[in-house]
């Protein structure tokens, strides 16, 4: 596997941000329990608990002070019916990618089973913008799956990545957090620009 020259400076300082209207009503709980997770193992985490948003514009000042973090967890849905087209994802990823203001920051994008697959494509063929690295599901994902999933990512990236996220790094967490669901017999599919 060959990994870009790209780094991000600092260890892994992770915001977690709810994009999800608690839609189905199981959301809200999600992200607060894969963010004490995270807290539980010691990851650096920029803010109280999780950012919960209702609209993309809404994200601005929660990045003003982009310098206090490197790494965004992005909590939302897909492509699912109720919502309208601005509450999507899709959304919200548009938003950063139009800010030229933001340092580089490694986002990772979890959409669970509302997988949109071609937002997927677009945030992992990317090259430029904010994101030199990125982290997105290529199969929907059951909240077990996610969960997993990126609690492993992030713990083994905070563990390897102390003065600076680096693609190779980006490629190992990976790595390690798909052999754990390939361990687990869960189907879900993630993939990693690093």
């Amino acid at each position: 596997m060959l990994w870009s020259s790209a780094s991000i400076p600092g260890s892994p300082a992770l915001l977690v941000i709810d994009t999800s209207h608690n839609l189905h009503g199981w959301e809200s709980e999600f992200s607060e329990r894969i963010y004490s997770g995270l807290r539980k193992r010691g990851l650096c985490l920029k803010s109280e608990g999780p950012v919960r948003v209702d609209s993309p514009d809404e994200l601005a000042p929660h990045l003003k002070d982009a310098a206090g973090f490197n790494s965004i967890l992005l909590l939302g849905h897909g492509i699912e019916e109720s919502l309208a087209v601005d509450e999507r994802l899709e959304a919200y990823w548009e938003w950063l990618d139009g800010q030229d203001w933001l340092p580089p920051l490694l986002p990772a994008v979890c959409m669970w089973e509302s997988y949109d697959p071609g937002l997927s494509e677009r945030i992992l063929a990317a090259s430029d913008g904010f994101a030199p690295m990125a982290v997105a599901q290529k199969s929907p994902l059951s909240p077990r799956e996610a969960g997993l999933y990126f609690l492993k990512f992030f713990t083994e990236l905070d563990l390897h990545s102390k003065e600076a996220i680096t693609g190779r790094m980006v490629w190992f967490s990976d790595s390690k957090a798909r052999e754990l669901l390939k361990r687990r017999r869960l189907p879900g599919v993630v993939g990693a620009r690093c």
